[in-house]
C-alpha cells in the first residue's frame, strides 16, 4: 500500500529566491534519487489559504515502513540542509496510507 508524507513549509520572506527555488528543484527530483520514492513534488502555494505555510512537499513512497530510510537517506538530509535555513518556523508534517 502506497504512504504519502506530506510537508508543509513556512518559509521566511527574505529567503534567497535562488535557494527557494534550488530546494523546490531538488524536491521534485527526489524520485530520480531514492529508489523507493514513486512520486515527489513541491511547489509554492498559490492561495492565501496555508496561512503560515507558503510551500508544500508531497511524497508517495511504495509503504510506511521506509519512512525513518527516507528521513535518513543522504539526498533527502543535503535538502533538510538546506531547508532549514530557509524556514522562518517549525514545518508541519503529516503522514497517511493511501489504499491508491
Amino acid at each position: 500500500m502506497p504512504f504519502v508524507h506530506i510537508v508543509l513549509l513556512p518559509l521566511k520572506a527574505d529567503a534567497p529566491k535562488e535557494l527557494v527555488d534550488q530546494v523546490v528543484s531538488e524536491f521534485n527530483q527526489m524520485k530520480d534519487s531514492i529508489p523507493f520514492v514513486i512520486t515527489s513534488r513541491c511547489g509554492r502555494t498559490v492561495t492565501q489559504r496555508g496561512k503560515q505555510y507558503t510551500h508544500a512537499l508531497v511524497v508517495e513512497l511504495e509503504k510506511s515502513d521506509q519512512l525513518s530510510a527516507y528521513a535518513n537517506h543522504p539526498v533527502h538530509q543535503a535538502v533538510l540542509q538546506k531547508v532549514q535555513q530557509i524556514v522562518s518556523e517549525e514545518t508541519l508534517a503529516m503522514d497517511f496510507d493511501s489504499p491508491q
